[in-house]
């Protein structure tokens, strides 16, 4: 009998999860499996998880929460035979865009029971942090961070984000080492994709996929209003002048000064430099 586990962050999007997990129970009954459910706390999450896994030995582990809870759960279970699901439940479920996942608790549920998976990559960080889906430097981390120090929250919390950081916005310089190549950009961002779009929808890139060992470099080259906007909509003018895209399977680069820098959504600080490669295969993911 298969076994799952439910890993549930109980203040994910500011959502009490009582239906959901009443909607969990309810779509168990009468399934040839067996389910558990363990909540996190905010304190040591990642050693009790691991406890916990040891413990029930399940053969799937679904996230219920939002990106971070998905990190949790994947730091735990990558190089293991364990299946990865997500049942997006926060307020930043870049992941569960990127998979397609419904938002539809009973059709989110579907897919994790259907079980088909990829192997899919993550990256390694200065050999010490890993990200799953899209981490980067400048613009973007500016406004989380804006968005995580700011009183507000919502749209007018990342209005107000939005607004700071376009009123102080400017360029840097990154020298970026590729597998083959060494370029120098002037630029607002440079993110790391392992996916091909971020949780809002805007697309970086048309050619990353999850498991094929590489991973994409999007750089921000200059603001462009309609290319902006047009990356909502599925489109990215790969040749177009305000940014550029690399593949790579490694990448070191060197920024002319200090740029606020996030992992999947977590500050990580400033930094003015930063190794990445691939970790391929590592993580059974259901799609």
């Amino acid at each position: 009998m298969n076994k799952i586990l439910f890993v549930i962050n109980p203040i994910s999007g500011d959502k009490d999860k009582t239906d959901l997990i009443n909607q969990i129970d309810e779509w168990a009954e009468g399934l040839d499996i067996s389910i558990e459910k363990w909540e996190t706390t905010g304190k040591d999450d990642d050693q009790k998880l691991k406890d916990c896994i040891e413990k029930l030995k399940p053969q799937t582990v679904v996230a219920v929460g939002g990106d971070g809870t998905v990190m949790l759960c994947a730091m735990v279970v990558k190089g293991t035979e364990i299946a990865l699901g997500l049942l997006p439940a926060g307020s930043a479920n870049g992941m569960a865009t990127e998979l397609e996942i419904p938002q539809d608790v009973k059709e989110a549920l579907a897919v994790v029971l259907k079980g088909n998976t990829i192997q899919a990559d993550m990256l390694l960080f200065n050999d010490a942090d890993y990200g799953l889906h899209i981490s980067d430097v400048g613009l973007n981390a500016g406004l989380v961070k804006e968005f995580e120090e700011g009183e507000r929250r919502g749209f007018l919390g990342y209005a107000k984000g939005v607004t700071n950081q376009l009123m102080n916005l400017e360029q840097f310089q990154a020298t970026i080492e590729l597998d083959d190549k060494t370029v120098v950009e002037d630029c607002h961002m440079v993110a790391f994709a392992n996916a091909r779009r971020y949780g809002t929808g805007a697309v970086l890139n048309t050619i990353g996929k999850l498991d094929d060992g590489l991973f994409e470099i999007y750089v921000l080259r200059e603001l462009s209003v309609a290319g902006l906007a047009a990356q909502f909509f599925d489109h990215v003018d790969e040749s177009a002048s305000y940014c550029q895209v690399y593949q790579t399977s490694q990448v070191k680069i060197k920024l002319n000064r200090p740029q606020t820098f996030q992992i999947d959504g977590e500050l990580m600080g400033e930094i003015d430099e930063v190794n990445v490669k691939i970790e391929a295969g590592c993580l059974r993911l259901i799609i």
